[in-house]
């Protein structure tokens, strides 16, 4: 009877040492978790060294594009040239350098930044388009043409494109081209006032201007203010004056 009793209070003891030791057991688990997670962190941390340049290059040029979206073009030319300091051979980042300069209207600046992606990658559309761009706000009508048209062989889709092809065509006085080429675009675009700005500019060529008034009141009901704002700028600068040009 003692013996049971011994052997009872030896079990006791053994259990309530066991329950003791558990929670040490199960500190010892967290422990090896939280250590394992730390050195998991410390090892992607690592393997991202590799990429830090790509993640400054994406910052610099998202900041360079928002601010020249605001309008503000010193913030994003220094944005910009901190992403080219990154990568100087990215297409992306010398189309928007090229942008800023044109928005400037540093047009020699702008087509030299662009004549570089030609060296790089050949059939970057973007670099055409933008070069258009260049001589559009030139006003030579005959250069931005070609240009436009090049761009177009590399993204035949693109509206803006087309839009400028057709200005051009009407400021080089080929109004018939100008007018078969509408055909591409679309009064039901909900993206784009294309259509509407290019019929309201063979409306001006051919004086009518009732038409004319009409379709621009219509592009600015269905796209707003802003979008009309902007496609206004590049249409009002195909009538206007090259000495008058601001």
């Amino acid at each position: 009877m003692i013996y049971v009793t011994v052997n009872k209070k030896r079990e006791e003891i053994d259990q309530a040492m066991a329950r003791k030791s558990f929670p040490g057991k199960r500190t010892s688990v967290f422990l090896q978790l939280v250590l394992g997670i730390f050195f998991f962190k410390e090892w992607v941390g690592g393997a991202d060294l590799g990429k830090g340049d790509d993640g400054l290059f994406a910052q610099a040029y998202q900041d360079a594009l928002v601010a020249f979206k605001r309008l503000n073009v010193d913030e994003a030319q220094k944005a910009i040239l901190k992403a080219q300091e990154l990568k100087p051979k990215d297409p992306r980042a010398i189309v928007l350098a090229a942008r800023i300069f044109l928005q400037k209207k540093e047009y020699n600046k702008a087509e030299k930044e662009l004549y570089k992606v030609f060296k790089i990658q050949p059939d970057y559309s973007p670099a055409y388009q933008y070069l258009g761009e260049v001589f559009y706000a030139k006003k030579d009508y005959k250069e931005a043409l070609y240009r436009f048209e090049q761009a177009a062989l590399h993204d035949s889709s693109n509206k803006e494109i087309l839009l400028k092809r057709i200005y051009c065509m009407i400021g080089l006085g080929r109004v018939d081209s100008a007018e078969s080429l509408i055909a591409g675009l679309s009064a039901f675009d909900e993206s784009s006032p294309g259509y509407y700005f290019a019929k309201a500019a063979l409306c001006r060529v051919l004086k009518k201007y009732n038409e004319e008034k009409s379709l621009l009141d219509t592009a600015r009901i269905i796209y707003g203010n802003d979008a009309f704002s902007q496609y206004l700028h590049d249409y009002e600068s195909l009538f206007a004056k090259k000495e008058t040009l601001d």
